[in-house]
């Protein structure tokens, strides 16, 4: 959309992304592209009204990525302007999976690390001598080594995969009824064919 170019939203609106909510009216709201990123989305006295952070509104300014809902059909600028055929599940979920896996590899090594350092110490034990002290202390700093790394990596871990699991809850959806497919690979959804929500065919 062009600066102060409008179209209407609805289940037989302009707007590339197709809506087949029944709360939605067929030309429930008229949305204008009033800046760069500032869209503003006028209610046409729809039945169930249009609500942005929970306030049913009659116009509201708002940006790309403001949610809001048309009736209880939630939603956002950058969703209905996107054609449902551009939309790669396949992708979304092999981008995903591949850096899950990476992850689990990487914790995978580090843990195996961690359970190797009696066999580093006794090594190390060896090349530094016999004696009880010194073994101990190396022992120590191994232990303490690997532990500090292993629950480092950890946190690194579970900090990106929540980042992963909330930017997936944004992408893997839908492309009719905008809900999140969960956590099924897509090769899996494509056998179904059909969306598991909506029961609408998925690209």
């Amino acid at each position: 959309m062009e600066i102060g170019e409008e179209i209407i939203v609805g289940t037989l609106g302009q707007q590339p992304m197709s809506i087949a909510d029944p709360t939605v009216d067929p030309q429930h709201a008229t949305l204008r592209r009033t800046g760069e990123d500032t869209y503003q989305i006028e209610d046409r006295q729809s039945q169930r009204g249009v609500s942005v952070f929970g306030i049913r509104v009659m116009r509201k300014t708002i940006k790309a990525e403001t949610p809001f809902f048309l009736g209880n059909y939630k939603t956002s600028v950058h969703q209905l302007m996107k054609d449902v055929e551009s939309i790669n599940l396949a992708e979304v979920w092999n981008r995903y999976d591949n850096e899950k896996r990476r992850w689990d590899r990487y914790t995978l090594w580090v843990n195996s690390i961690r359970m190797l350092s009696p066999v580093i110490t006794m090594a190390l034990a060896q090349l530094v001598g016999q004696n009880w002290m010194v073994s101990v202390s190396v022992l120590v700093v191994v232990m303490l080594i690997s532990m500090v790394a292993g629950e480092k990596v950890l946190a690194k871990k579970n900090l990106r995969m929540a980042e992963l699991n909330a930017q997936m809850q944004r992408e893997y959806v839908c492309p009719h009824c905008h809900k999140f497919l969960g956590f099924t690979p897509y090769q899996i959804l494509k056998q179904q064919r059909y969306c598991p929500i909506c029961g609408v065919p998925l690209p």
